[in-house]
């Protein structure tokens, strides 16, 4: 049997070039080895300066300066930021693909995101397009298991 000890992430899901403990338990005893992880691809952070959120590399570098009242993480590509009161999604060079216009937003999810609208959830497409309307009181992110 294995367990693994709690890993530093990076943005959301990125991990960072962190250890792990894994223990093995076998009939000698407990043995444990310490075990390198590292990530492949290039993750983003929220940091916030000055009061307002961006986003950085891994070397620390602002790659987004910080210029939104929130943000979220990176999921599939975009993530969610506030500007002016309402949310909308950006890539990751900063550009709005979806302008704000929501009261809330969620993270994108088998591609598509939550969003309220005059005080209902509906979700859209990474085009911003509304493929289902707000029509709910709740909504929760789709996952891969539905």
């Amino acid at each position: 049997m294995r367990t693994r000890c709690p890993v530093i992430v990076f943005g959301s899901g990125v991990l960072l070039a962190a250890l792990a403990i894994v223990v093995v338990f076998t009939r000698a005893g407990i043995e444990a080895r310490l075990v390198q992880q590292r990530a492949a691809p290039p993750g983003m952070a929220r940091v916030k300066l000055t009061g307002k959120w961006g986003y950085i590399d891994r070397t620390g570098r602002i790659v987004i300066n910080p210029q939104f009242e929130e943000a979220g993480d990176f999921s599939e590509g975009l993530a969610r930021v506030k500007a002016g009161g309402k949310w909308g999604y950006v890539d990751r060079t900063g550009r709005f693909l979806i302008n704000p216009q929501f009261e809330e937003a969620g993270d994108f999810s088998q591609g598509l995101a939550r969003v309220k609208l005059g005080g209902k959830w509906g979700y859209v497409n990474r085009q911003g397009a509304v493929v289902i309307p707000p029509q709910f009181s709740e909504a929760s992110d789709f996952s891969r298991s539905l």
